[in-house]
């Protein structure tokens, strides 16, 4: 069976000392793999040495907030988050972790609004605009995660939070003209429900490229696996059938975190990932015949 993880934002707000004792209750509830909120490149030592006496699979999902975007034309913005992304591979490195995951070219929270002359400088092609900036980025932060034996993961991000790739064929198209073995695709299925115009065909094509190195499980509002809109049977029949055998990770939001909804419209967080737990158990044991 994949790994099944789940994201710590689903009872925090960011990485810190707060989140001790998280990673062992993730252990305890029968999660096989735990993903980092990396809100700062590192993680406190009190909680890695709790990550590691868990034995759970670790992934680290990069957030790239304010001041923190390879696709900006400002040279020192692009330095300082290289240097970020750096230091989160370190961080992975010393973790086991084998997967910095998210959105990786730009920050989530951000929507470029953009004057005239950038969007000329948009639109300039290589050398010239943001699509070049972040494929540069990437392939220098590939050739940095290979010493440190991480895999990266691109994920798509909807039309509110970014400009520079919103669906899996785009960052499918980035990751291709990256051209490195260890830089892959992260789908998604909040974005992907906001974005693409069928969610099956959108993984299936990036699945085909053989290009899916990580995969995020929540429902179009942030709910748990299994509940919403999304025809989850589908999805993750797709994954079967294609051998993915990476991560499954829960990404759901604690009230007050980067991206929860102003009202708590989900169950309590223990619950809400119980519940998305044992639906991607029940799934994955079905299909195995167990």
């Amino acid at each position: 069976m994949n790994p099944l993880g789940i994201n710590l934002w689903n009872w925090c707000a960011g990485l810190s000392e707060e989140c001790l004792g998280l990673p062992e209750k993730v252990a305890r509830m029968g999660f096989t793999a735990v993903e980092l909120p990396m809100t700062q490149p590192q993680v406190p030592s009190a909680l890695a040495d709790e990550i590691r006496n868990t034995g759970l699979a670790v992934s680290l999902c990069a957030a790239l907030g304010p001041g923190r975007d390879l696709s900006s034309f400002d040279s020192a913005v692009r330095a300082s988050t290289m240097d970020y992304l750096t230091t989160c591979l370190e961080t992975a490195g010393q973790l086991g972790a084998g997967i910095l995951a998210g959105p990786l070219y730009t920050g989530g929270g951000k929507r470029h609004w953009l004057s005239p002359d950038e969007k000329k400088r948009e639109r300039m092609g290589a050398g010239g605009g943001r699509w070049a900036a972040v494929v540069d980025g990437l392939r220098e932060l590939a050739r940095r995660a290979e010493h440190y034996g991480v895999v990266l993961s691109v994920e798509p991000l909807n039309r509110y939070r970014t400009s520079v790739a919103n669906t899996a064929g785009q960052v499918l198209r980035m990751v291709e003209e990256v051209d490195a073995p260890n830089v892959g695709v992260h789908f998604d299925t909040y974005h992907a429900c906001l974005e693409e115009r069928d969610l099956c065909a959108a993984l299936e094509q990036v699945l085909q490229a053989g290009k899916v190195n990580h995969f995020h499980a929540c429902a179009n509002n942030r709910g748990a696996p299994g509940q919403g809109v999304i025809p989850w049977e589908d999805l993750l029949g797709l994954l079967v059938r294609y051998g993915y055998g990476g991560h499954i990770t829960m990404e759901t939001f604690a009230l007050g975190g980067l991206d929860s909804s102003w009202v708590q419209v989900h169950s309590e967080p223990d619950e809400l990932a119980r519940e998305g737990l044992f639906y991607l158990q029940a799934f994955f044991k079905t299909k195995a015949g167990l």
